[in-house]
């Protein structure tokens, strides 16, 4: 069990790894997350979590990354405290495409490009009785650090292009209640996606139901795909 602080630090350097994609130290953390502790406390804590296998130091003279342990610890966390409200913004996007869309096809096709641009990771539309897969997004992965290489993007686009593995990982990501799941890296059971996150959600259980999803890197947003996802998913049933 994280002591609150600990948790803090945790969510600050999870916070700071999303945005630059650089590994994360202490001094960064003291001067900029606002912690009225020294720097050394914060190694101290840094040095905690890395034993209890919540974040790894990738170099010796490096900072610190999260673990898939760190990413499911802060995604727990940020459950249990409740989802950050839905912005003005999204809601306003994708109530405006609800309006506008003269067939479901094409409110999945927008809603699809609505979450890619929204949360700059793939999306997937997938209405269980269609047979359709509507997916948008591959440039946002392949812009993404981790993926620049073809031979680390490579296994994850042939999954992505295969509509019963994609299905298949959707449904096992979405299986439990109305609300968004979030499988991280190792937890998807395929070593293609050990690099990626998948936060997907059933909507509307009768005949036009489906899921909604997004897949991304291990270092995505996770409060904003949360989000959106949600959204999605509500505004889709």
């Amino acid at each position: 069990m994280l002591s609150d602080r600990r948790q803090k630090v945790l969510a600050a350097l999870i916070e700071e790894y999303v945005a630059r994609a650089l590994p994360v130290g202490s001094r960064t953390l003291a001067e900029h997350y606002g912690f009225d502790v020294s720097p050394a406390t914060i190694r101290n804590d840094l040095s905690a979590l890395e034993d209890e296998g919540y974040i790894s130091q990738p170099h010796t003279s490096a900072g610190r990354v999260p673990t898939d342990s760190g990413y499911r610890a802060f995604v727990d966390r940020l459950v249990e405290e409740g989802i950050e409200a839905d912005t003005e913004e999204a809601r306003a996007a994708l109530e405006a495409l609800k309006r506008s869309a003269s067939e479901l096809d094409e409110l999945f096709e927008r809603t699809s490009k609505a979450l890619s641009q929204f949360t700059d990771c793939l999306s997937v539309v997938a209405p269980l009785d269609i047979g359709h897969l509507h997916r948008l997004g591959i440039l946002s992965l392949m812009r993404q650090p981790e993926f620049v290489r073809t031979e680390s993007l490579l296994p994850i686009m042939q999954m992505l292009e295969d509509d019963t593995a994609l299905l298949h990982l959707l449904e096992t990501a979405a299986s439990e209640g109305e609300e968004p799941q979030v499988r991280i890296g190792s937890e998807n059971g395929t070593e293609s996606l050990t690099g990626v996150s998948v936060v997907a959600c059933r909507f509307n259980g009768g005949p036009c139901g489906g899921i909604v999803a997004v897949i991304g890197p291990t270092r995505m947003d996770y409060t904003k795909a949360l989000a959106a996802v949600r959204l999605a998913s509500r505004t889709l049933g």
